[in-house]
């Protein structure tokens, strides 16, 4: 595995477009990117009985791959739904006529895993870590509030590990399925923590028990990692509820993952440009 550290400013990519995918249990999303910046991007339901078929379809319809190839760079996916992996990349090629780079274990950007089992990491936390690097982030935690509410520990281009809870959105919804008395209620902060109502209730406790569940476990992180100024980033479709309220994120980033897909995909375009 190729360990050596690339700049931060590797990320960066030529005036055509780079196309990358991250395929998650509940969102699929989709950015382009020129010049390192995002420039549009797509979020779908993830469905996990979605046909080639229908993925080609869909990027036909609303991608216009025949324009878009005259100024793409490349491509490249990451997913944690082994299912849709063969059936997205086959699908990008046929409309793009190009084979998309897979961030995963084996192939995400020279990044050292000190993890025991690399295989397990999903591809999303990898690219959340290349993401904060990209950004010049290089020792800290990414917090991904997602499906799961991620923890990803990183420093001088390592990936040391992680934690993983369950989802802020995941947790009311197990919650309700276990408890008669207990439906969803709308995830809103309440006005006070002791609920006057059920509603309140829950609201306190699947809010502020994950601002407390974030704030202990990284306190716990940097005590036991012996981390010195990190910086606490976080990203995932929950991400922007959680801000402002736990004190220890210094920063939002909803297109992280993204950006770190970018980051691979340009990294080995220019290597690939720099052997011509």
């Amino acid at each position: 595995m190729n360990s050596q550290k690339p700049s931060a400013q590797s990320g960066k990519s030529g005036q055509g477009l780079n196309l990358v995918v991250d395929i998650g249990n509940t969102n699929t999303v989709i950015g382009f990117f020129r010049n390192g910046k995002i420039v549009s991007n797509w979020r779908l339901a993830t469905r996990r009985e979605t046909t080639e078929d229908e993925v080609v379809w869909w990027i036909h319809s609303l991608l216009l791959p025949a324009k878009v190839k005259r100024s793409l760079n490349g491509l490249a996916m990451t997913s944690v739904v082994p299912a849709l992996d063969g059936v997205w990349a086959r699908a990008l090629n046929k409309a793009f006529g190009l084979t998309p780079e897979i961030l995963d274990y084996s192939n995400c950007g020279g990044l050292r895993l000190e993890y025991s089992i690399p295989s397990q990491i999903g591809g999303d936390r990898l690219a959340n870590v290349l993401g904060a690097w990209s950004l010049g982030i290089e020792a800290g935690v990414v917090l991904d509030f997602g499906t799961a509410t991620t923890f990803d520990v990183f420093s001088d281009y390592t990936y040391w590990g992680g934690i993983i809870c369950p989802g802020v959105q995941s947790s009311l919804q197990g919650l309700a399925q276990s408890a008669s008395k207990i439906s969803e209620v709308e995830l809103r902060w309440p006005e006070t923590v002791v609920g006057k109502t059920t509603e309140s209730a829950l609201r306190t406790g699947i809010l502020q028990g994950t601002v407390g569940q974030v704030e202990y476990l990284l306190k716990r992180v940097f005590a036991e990692k012996k981390m010195k100024n990190p910086v606490v980033i976080s990203t995932g479709g929950l991400a922007t509820l959680v801000q402002g309220h736990a004190p220890s994120i210094q920063r939002v980033e909803p297109d992280l993952t993204l950006m770190g897909l970018n980051f691979l995909l340009s990294r080995k375009l220019k290597q690939t440009k720099g052997k011509r």
